[in-house]
């Protein structure tokens, strides 16, 4: 049905247009609001705007109607004249109060705006109702003798319409002040064109043009159509800015000139003015336009100016974190700002600004596809911070890679003190305490050896015996420097190893080798470990009948070692938490500049995939 209705607006405009001779402001008004209305109605968006839109097609009807009466010799030319004298204010009136109330999202702002509204509506119905039946003149074909009194009442209802105008532009300037983010942006839109749209309503008085008018009125259309229907209204930003510093700056060089003309009298003076003014008008024009359209925060083409510089003068993780916090501070004026570089809980670098409060939006920061981090504030507008990350993403990846190097080289040399003092702690407590042992023994069996022989030999057999414990003890600690069965085995030989002992159980393990010669020593223990530690959850946690095992060299360019363990059990749940075994997994592939994965199989089960760079 809304379609219907801008459907004869179009078929009124034609006709009349074709007719000839009557003001195009109606039908300017018509056209424009009518199939926003329509789309509006149609998908149940915009509340009471729409319907507000689809009024305005009584200017087409108008418009008609005077072009019909207008033409001499058509029968019902008196009845035409009668319809275009009233048919015009409903949706001229509706257009210029009411409807500046209810947009962007077709309510009022606030239930102190209600009186208004009703008496917008009830001024615009009375002025309607005025203009249609009070007597005016012997032609009218149609009027109400009684009502005659009340044409004296015309010009009170004219000055209340005037002001429920005048109040309903207020509360549009005032919402426009007191909004932030989006909510502005819209807000700014529907100013521009309702000071089109007054424009175009004087502008052919002025110029005597009759059309003059009708760009700026279907302005007012457009931009509330750009408020209610763009999502991306951050993007219109510096659009609307170029517009409203060009509005601006027009006026005030238009100004400029009459003035001085009409001082002076010299148009000579005057264009001088103009010239020696443009330039230092647009620049403070700019900066006052930037502060109209985005309030207290700062512009962001500034703002991505000075992160540009900022993050092509340092290089150190924290300084350019901080450059995106500073950034982010600066665009949002939010009151807490907090950038991280790494996973969530266990972050690589944190940066924060302001008193720390409940972060209220956040974005990831992200550069080809893999997230880097997270950059949250305590309040503001998300689409502000997205192009900020945007921005910095490659700076930010080569932060995060900063950072993630120097925490795997502190875990290293932590590792590897870790194993330096429980290696001192097992020398000095076993293998150091068998040794001194067996000194003072072989000390006692010296002494013995000429007065008690038999006592001497009973102390050679307890060296012997502590010698064993000590070749044990050596055992053990080589054991814990490199897994024994890959030493006497290889790669391949242990992992069959291992796959043997644990299908023991029952359990189908399958292990295909391709090419593992020449692995550097860090590979192959990583590899063998991470294949054991993989097959014992399968078959411990995953109840599988069949586990595949395979490993070897990438083929192709990137020069590489793949393994791949693969069962059919039940899988991981999906609200598993990685254990001690699945981190240390993670931990050894990273650590080789590798990458791990732990996908669910196709038809069940779990794959669990390295990669480590030869």
């Amino acid at each position: 049905m809304s379609w219907l209705v801008f459907g004869l607006t179009c078929v009124l405009v034609a006709a009349g247009g074709a007719l000839g001779g009557a003001d195009p402001v109606d039908a300017a008004v018509a056209l424009g609001f009518t199939p926003l209305g329509a789309y509006l109605v149609a998908r149940r968006r915009g509340g009471a705007v729409g319907p507000c839109c689809l009024v305005t097609v009584l200017g087409a009807v108008a418009y008609f109607a005077d072009s019909y009466s207008l033409r001499p010799g058509l029968p019902g030319g008196r009845w035409a004249a009668w319809v275009g004298s009233w048919a015009w204010a409903p949706a001229l009136l509706t257009v210029g109060g009411v409807l500046l109330l209810l947009v962007p999202d077709g309510r009022l702002p606030g239930r102190a705006w209600r009186p208004v509204a009703a008496t917008g509506v009830a001024a615009t119905a009375a002025f309607t109702v005025l203009a249609a039946l009070v007597p005016e003149g012997p032609d009218r074909p149609f009027r109400v003798e009684a009502l005659a009194p009340a044409r004296d009442a015309l010009p009170a209802v004219i000055v209340l319409l005037a002001a429920v105008s005048l109040a309903c532009a207020a509360g549009l300037v005032v919402r426009t002040v007191r909004a932030q983010g989006e909510r502005r942006t819209q807000l700014l839109w529907i100013c521009l064109g309702a000071g089109a749209f007054v424009a175009g309503v004087f502008l052919p008085a002025v110029t005597r043009l009759p059309a003059a008018g009708v760009p700026f009125i279907l302005a007012l259309p457009a931009c509330v159509g750009v408020a209610m229907l763009r999502h991306d209204l951050y993007g219109t930003g510096p659009w609307l800015r170029r517009v409203l510093t060009l509005g601006l700056l027009t006026g005030v060089l238009a100004l400029l000139y009459f003035t001085v003309s009409g001082l002076t009298g010299a148009h000579v003076a005057a264009a001088a003015a103009v010239a020696v003014a443009v330039e230092p008008l647009h620049r403070w024009l700019r900066r006052a336009s930037g502060r109209i359209l985005y309030g207290g925060r700062a512009d962001p083409e500034t703002v991505h100016a000075r992160l540009g510089a900022r993050l092509a003068a340092t290089s150190e993780p924290a300084e350019i974190l901080a450059a995106v916090a500073d950034a982010a501070a600066e665009a949002t004026r939010a009151a807490y700002v907090r950038a991280e570089l790494g996973t969530p809980g266990e972050p690589l670098k944190v940066v924060e600004r302001g008193t720390p409060a409940p972060l209220g939006v956040s974005v990831p920061l992200r550069f080809q596809d893999e997230v880097l981090g997270v950059l949250g504030l305590s309040g503001g507008d998300a689409r502000v911070l997205a192009p900020l990350a945007s921005h910095a993403g490659a700076a930010l990846a080569a932060a995060h890679r900063a950072a993630a190097l120097q925490r795997s080289r502190t875990l290293l040399v932590t590792a590897r003190e870790e194993e330096r003092r429980r290696f001192s702690r097992d020398l000095h407590d076993g293998l150091g305490a068998f040794l001194a042992g067996i000194g003072f023994t072989v000390d006692a069996a010296g002494n013995a050896l000429k007065a008690d022989p038999e006592r001497a030999r009973g102390l050679l057999t307890q060296i012997r015996t502590q010698v064993a414990e000590a070749g044990a003890g050596v055992r053990r600690l080589v054991r814990g420097l490199r897994p024994p069965e890959l030493a006497q085995l290889g790669l391949t030989g242990a992992v069959e190893h291992t796959a043997a002992t644990l299908g023991a159980g029952g359990v189908e393990i399958e292990v295909t080798a391709g090419d593992v010669s020449g692995l550097p020593a860090a590979v192959e223990v990583t590899a063998y470990l991470v294949a054991r530690e993989a097959l014992t959850n399968a078959v411990r946690h995953g109840g599988p009948r069949r586990c595949a095992v395979r490993l070897g060299r990438t083929a192709g360019t990137t020069d590489g070692f793949e393994l791949s363990v693969r069962d059919d059990g039940s899988g991981l749940a999906p609200e598993a938490v990685p254990g001690v075994g699945l981190t240390s997994m993670r931990e050894r592939v990273e650590e080789l500049d590798g990458k791990l994965t732990i996908d669910a199989a196709p038809g069940g089960g779990t794959v669990v995939a390295a990669w480590i760079p030869l």
